[in-house]
């Protein structure tokens, strides 16, 4: 635990925040017009558009001109957006701190202050999270830092659907950094790199939260920083595609981050893992659903994809 940190103590670097989007014109407008009113000094905001379908361009042409907006013309899915705009950054050398944040987000003035704030009084901080709530319920949280299992393998978010105002406000050390909303240094870049699409889907951001402690780096916690998620409105909730992408980009995580010595225990946790989620589908009547978790794993497990 930390001392609450006081951002205006010491100069703020400029920021850049970097938006993927996908014919997510309906959720731009929120995000976009938070960040539009921050008061952030020397902010800007990167748009990476995913050949989105939509008027999502036109539209943030004409109503934030502000904005920079890179075209891939195709669908490179979070980690490829990302990157397309991380690269883009590199190259200009751009040396202050860098936000991946989702879309469908809506950041509250004073948030991007904070969270800057605290990375910067720590050295030891690659990277930092805000507190994320419902959108629909600020007064729930969505993700007070994550842990990730030594030996289960499990990735979790903590605080999740409890009462934000009764959860700990102080800064603190954390396991995962949800892309959802997600700061970091420079040399997060230099040092680790660029994010893995070889995940299709979900497990990127798990990644690179592990590969950022590996190469010595720390991920900070700032509560008191907050971000609003409007959760799964892009995707859906508990489609059954998106289900089962989640469980094959989650034994990827594993099998390249386990080694096998741990593999007999982990295979033990991950049983219950998965079992647990097709029981809970099951119960919910959501048959389709619930065999999705368990043809994601053995699609990922298959020896063709390795």
């Amino acid at each position: 635990m930390f001392e609450p940190v006081d951002e205006t103590a010491s100069e703020l670097p400029p920021l850049a925040v970097v938006v993927v989007n996908w014919n997510g014109r309906s959720e731009l407008e929120d995000c976009l017009r938070s960040l539009r009113d921050a008061t952030y000094p020397r902010l800007r905001v990167l748009m990476v558009d995913n050949g989105s379908r939509d008027d999502s361009v036109e539209w943030t042409r004409e109503n934030h001109p502000e904005v920079e907006i890179l075209e891939t013309g195709e669908n490179l899915r979070w980690a490829g957006g990302n990157n397309v705009a991380l690269r883009r950054l590199q190259a200009e050398d751009f040396e202050g701190p860098i936000l991946l944040l989702n879309n469908d987000t809506v950041v509250p003035q004073g948030s991007l202050e904070r969270l800057v704030g605290a990375m910067m009084q720590e050295p030891d901080a690659w990277a930092a999270t805000p507190r994320i709530c419902y959108h629909h319920d600020p007064a729930l949280a969505w993700y007070d830092g994550g842990r990730i299992g030594h030996w289960s393998g499990w990735v979790r978010h903590d605080g999740i659907r409890r009462i934000s105002g009764k959860l700990p406000s102080g800064t603190r050390w954390v396991e995962y950094g949800t892309g959802c909303a997600l700061l970091i240094r420079p040399r997060v870049l230099r040092s680790v790199g660029l994010l893995d699409e070889s995940y299709y889907f979900y497990g990127e951001d798990a990644d690179y939260s592990l590969r950022i402690r590996a190469a010595g780096g720390r991920i900070l916690h700032v509560p008191r920083a907050l971000v609003l998620h409007k959760v799964s409105a892009t995707v859906g909730a508990h489609t059954p595609g998106k289900v089962r992408l989640r469980s094959q980009s989650h034994i990827r995580l594993l099998r390249q981050h386990w080694p096998a010595s741990r593999w007999p225990l982990l295979a033990v946790s991950q049983f219950a893992y998965l079992g647990g989620h097709a029981a809970f589908h099951l119960w919910q009547g959501r048959l389709e659903t619930a065999l999705s978790v368990l043809l994601g794993a053995i699609d990922e497990l298959r020896p063709d994809r390795h």
